[in-house]
């Protein structure tokens, strides 16, 4: 047997590196996600003033909502990579779970809980 037939036969796994795109994608904004969380909560903490609205102060809207939309954007295409590439990295499928448990907050927040 050659080393190529070897590879070829080998069944995806959940440990290692992603093996697509969509993959790596998926993991950049989940990554992107945390990043803009922690910079927001950072934030909150170092400034503590009243809010009378949500765009009242513009650096924390964006904080916030960037973190948002990278971990719903993360989800979507971790989920084509899940299902339309075969990709099977564990890591990407808690992308998904992130970006899901995000959406269903946003809408819980603006149906008013």
């Amino acid at each position: 047997m050659s080393n190529s037939q070897v590879g070829s036969s080998r069944s995806p796994s959940f440990v290692g590196l992603p093996r697509t795109r969509l993959g790596w994608w998926s993991i950049g904004f989940a990554t992107t996600f945390l990043v803009l969380f922690v910079l927001w909560l950072l934030y909150v903490q170092a400034t503590p003033m009243a809010r009378p609205t949500f765009f009242s102060d513009p650096l924390h809207a964006v904080l916030i909502l960037g973190a948002a939309a990278a971990a719903i954007t993360g989800a979507i295409v971790g989920a084509l990579a899940l299902v339309a590439k075969r990709e099977r990295f564990f890591i990407i499928l808690l992308s998904v779970l992130l970006g899901v448990f995000v959406l269903y907050w946003t809408i819980a927040e603006l149906m008013g809980h």
